[in-house]
């Protein structure tokens, strides 16, 4: 499979430590994984302008680094995004990636059948903080027609090196076999 995986953190801690088991695993298995790190990549959001598709070659009319995630995820048999929580939602980083999947569905494209995964952490003490990380994550999956095969989401970090002494990568390594 061709899975892409898309981060969403300014700093490498947890989710891109994350993000890394989870890749060596899916290559392991023989995937082939295309990484972004949404934060370092120049993406505006979306400007509700419905004129998706209109531009052959691209999702959105507006050509940033979104086209090449766009092309990628289009081409692509999964897609996995790995974020930390920011106020109880997503990071503005991913989050301007995330409106960008508009133009997925009033573009016409088709992502039915893929399967998408949800890797996460947070500050907080308990899971529930990520609750609605995790509505958003699977509103967005139903109405794209994806696939969500799982979530690992690992609470209570603060430091960039805490996951480290968790089961976080082990847990993220794990949901690699999902996209078998």
């Amino acid at each position: 499979m061709k899975i892409v995986v898309i981060t969403g953190s300014p700093r490498m801690g947890a989710t891109e430590g994350m993000a890394d088991a989870f890749q060596a695993a899916a290559e392991k298995m023989g995937n082939e994984v295309v990484r972004f790190n949404a934060a370092k990549l120049k993406i505006a959001g979306c400007r509700n302008c419905n004129a998706c598709g209109k531009v052959a070659g691209r999702t959105c009319v507006f050509d940033d680094d979104f086209t090449s995630v766009a092309k990628a995820i289009l081409e692509a048999d999964g897609i996995v995004l790995a974020t930390p929580l920011y106020w109880y939602s997503w990071p503005w980083q991913i989050k301007a990636t995330l409106d960008r999947f508009y133009s997925f569905l009033v573009g016409g494209f088709d992502l039915k059948g893929k399967k998408a995964a949800l890797i996460a952490s947070c500050g907080e003490p308990t899971v529930d903080a990520m609750d609605g990380l995790v509505f958003s994550f699977k509103k967005t999956t139903g109405l794209l027609g994806l696939e969500d095969v799982g979530h690992v989401l690992i609470p209570g970090l603060h430091g960039t090196e805490e996951y480290k002494a968790t089961d976080a990568c082990a847990q993220a390594a794990a949901l690699a076999a999902k996209f078998q």
